[in-house]
């Protein structure tokens, strides 16, 4: 049995599934306003009202793939945050678990890059007290560097600092200006992040 993809649950009738592979294969690699509820009927090879069954616009589609893969995304680096208890085992389990998303499921992490600014304000009051910033504040608190400090602008700079090195770094495979596979990075950016915040 084939896994399912990232975003969709084993209730998903088939056609909702096919409709949330093509938004997302799309919404990815044109973004949501180059995208039309026509480009997603064509590619899923579903009509208007087979996905209008599911999703009363392509916002309300949007905004669903949006919560799904971030719920998703965030539930693995938390994971991967509460499997060690030190910080250098937290941030090699954090930067592990963030490529293999990167490789994993590239068109999730583009999709959800470069839809945050226009989706982001709509999602639900759930997913806005679960961020991958407030993951990167979790795990940066115990950097021993950091650890005394009371000053929180040294706290949200160093999460920025993490969180934004590792978004980049996926958007520089992502136009192949790195090589990836995005694992290949990992023990070059736990070294980084140990040597400025270790």
């Amino acid at each position: 049995m084939a896994a399912l993809p990232f975003y969709v649950t084993r209730d998903d009738p088939p056609a909702k599934r096919e409709i949330l592979r093509s938004a997302l294969k799309l919404f990815s690699a044109r973004g949501l306003a180059a995208t039309s509820i026509r480009d997603i009927s064509e590619e899923s090879g579903y009509t208007n009202p087979a996905l209008y069954k599911h999703f009363a616009s392509k916002d309300e589609l949007a905004l669903y793939l949006f919560e799904a893969c971030h719920a998703r995304v965030w539930a693995r680096c938390n994971a991967a945050l509460a499997s060690g208890r030190e910080f250098d085992a937290q941030l090699d389990a954090f930067v592990a678990s963030w490529l293999a998303l990167l490789d994993e499921e590239p068109e999730v992490l583009a999709f959800l890059a470069d839809s945050a600014r226009v989706l982001w304000p709509r999602v639900s009051s759930t997913t806005r007290r679960k961020t991958m910033i407030g993951l990167a504040r979790s795990l940066v608190r115990g950097a021993p560097q950091l650890r005394t400090s009371s000053d929180r602008a040294d706290l949200d700079a160093a999460a920025a600092s993490v969180q934004g090195t590792l978004s980049e770094l996926g958007r520089m495979i992502q136009l192949g200006v790195v090589q990836g596979p995005a694992v290949r990075w990992h023990a070059t950016l736990v070294e980084l992040f140990q040597r400025t915040m270790g």
